[in-house]
């Protein structure tokens, strides 16, 4: 393992917090990586490069300053990985007394290290995944050749899948925030049962979630609702998700993730959860154009923009179910109030509220205008 700068001033700036003393971190070669007195990055110091090739600690006093390249007084301890000197710490000060700290540094450091290569590792298992997800979702048709490299990932290719979209509502890029989703995510779907979570860019995931009961919404809809809802309660995060369709063969994935990105589309709208299987026309009007839109909204309901009771009164309407009852109880008005603002929303359109045709084009034309207000 190769000692990098990032890391080594992670090291420096976790024991500068509990040692008030000028803290380095020295590469395997000599040359200062890190450092709490940034203006000594980049030299050679010969006394850390003593140290690595004796695989010891070594103490620099006022004399050695005198004579070794780059120094000051204090010691330089050997920071090893996998029983490998890949570097050094130093620490400046008096000898005797930085000294005593210098088996705490040295082990704390180390294991420092040894966290950060834990870390690499995990997140380079997630990457081959996510790469292997990526190519997986948009196959067509699946070789033997792809198929032993999900073997050889551990994944199953003979079982039902469906693909769900979760995405960070309203995300703006905040790392903490994406990173506390992924923790949590992850810890509902650890890679057990052949469940297979990747990120999918910023603040998006996908999920290839295996199906073994019949029915989706028992193994998928019920329990993305159960960690949609414990995000939000525990973590304050909101979180959108759209489900495809369930797939039997592993090659029609695709089928799956393109469904899915349609029910995230709809999704969006309330922030909440859907799943294909449960829609039908807000499918088909998730696939319409933002242009198109546009032209329905002021095309069917023109001048009803600037009528804000009327168009109120039509939503209402529409949302009763053609109920004149409900409709006059819900914008607490007298009937007769709501028949002659019904007639009037007919004579400023152009469209008759009898005939379905029209009353079809008007639920439309307020879905899209409720999208964009």
């Amino acid at each position: 393992m190769k000692l990098l700068a990032g890391l080594a001033q992670k090291i420096v700036n976790e024991v500068t917090e509990i040692l008030d003393e000028e803290v380095i971190v020295v590469d395997h070669t000599g040359i200062i990586i890190a450092a709490s007195d940034q203006t000594r990055i980049g030299s050679f110091h010969e006394g850390a490069q003593i140290s690595v090739k004796k695989k010891e600690k070594i103490v620099i006093t006022k004399e050695d300053v005198l004579r070794l390249k780059g120094v000051k007084a204090g010691i330089n301890l050997p920071i090893t990985f996998h029983h490998k000197v890949i570097g050094v710490i130093g620490i400046t000060g008096d000898p005797s007394e930085v000294n005593r700290f210098g088996e705490i540094i040295q082990r704390m450091t180390e294991l420092l290290i040894q966290e950060a290569h834990f870390h690499e590792k995990i997140e380079s298992k997630h990457r081959g995944l996510e790469t292997y997800v990526y190519e997986w979702v948009h196959l067509h048709q699946m070789n033997e050749d792809f198929r032993e490299r999900g073997e050889i990932l551990g994944i199953s290719m003979d079982i039902p899948r469906c693909c769900a979209l979760i995405e960070i509502t309203q995300f703006n890029g905040d790392s903490l925030l994406e990173r506390e989703t992924t923790e949590v995510l992850r810890e509902f779907y650890p890679g057990e049962n052949q469940d297979i979570l990747v990120q999918w860019g910023s603040g998006r995931y996908v999920l290839l979630k295996s199906v073994h009961n019949t029915l989706v919404e028992e193994s998928v809809i019920t329990s993305l609702k159960y960690i949609q809802g414990y995000i939000k309660e525990n973590h304050g995060i909101s979180l959108t998700i759209g489900i495809g369709t369930k797939v039997f063969d592993s090659s029609q994935l695709h089928t799956s993730y393109n469904h899915a990105k349609k029910a995230l589309r709809v999704a969006k709208k309330n922030d909440g959860l859907v799943c294909y299987d449960n829609l039908t026309l807000d499918v088909a009007l998730a696939e319409i154009t933002d242009e198109t839109r546009q032209e329905v909204v002021e095309k069917v309901l023109g001048i009803l923009l600037r009528e804000q009771e009327l168009l109120e009164t039509l939503e209402a309407y529409l949302e009763s179910d053609l109920s004149i009852k409900e409709t006059s109880k819900k914008l607490h008005i007298h009937i007769n109030t709501l028949h002659y603002r019904l007639k009037r929303i007919s004579e400023l359109t152009g469209y008759s509220l009898k005939e379905t045709r029209n009353l079809v084009m008007f639920y439309i034309a307020l879905s899209f205008w409720n999208e964009v207000r």
